[in-house]
């Protein structure tokens, strides 16, 4: 199913989103407030939602898997499918050198 929300960062990647109610609080709320169905798929705390570490469940093939090793299984079977390639995507912000204070004033 899709659903619409509004606290979708729309300025912030495409505007598009997948909800994992069991481990965001704000996919959390939205699924309790309309009765969603939520399934937990990491194993770590009772209460929910658990947003850390944890062993994953729920998830076929990745059981028993940590999440950073569940995330190289997926690379690796997208990438053997050929149906996509893994990634590393930096954040970096250019530093405003003339703007810092620790290099006098200008």
């Amino acid at each position: 199913p899709i659903y619409v929300a509004n606290f979708i960062l729309m300025d912030y990647g495409t505007g598009a989103i997948y909800g994992v109610p069991a481990h965001d609080q704000r996919d959390f709320d939205f699924a309790k407030k309309y009765d969603l169905p939520i399934t937990q798929v990491i194993d770590g705390s009772d209460e929910l939602p658990h947003t850390g570490e944890g062993q994953v469940i729920n998830s076929d093939f990745l059981n028993g898997l940590s999440i950073p090793e569940a995330k190289a299984e997926m690379i690796k079977r997208v990438e053997a499918l050929g149906t996509g390639f893994g990634t590393t995507q930096y954040r970096l912000r250019d530093w405003g050198i003339s703007r810092q204070r620790y290099w006098g004033c200008p």
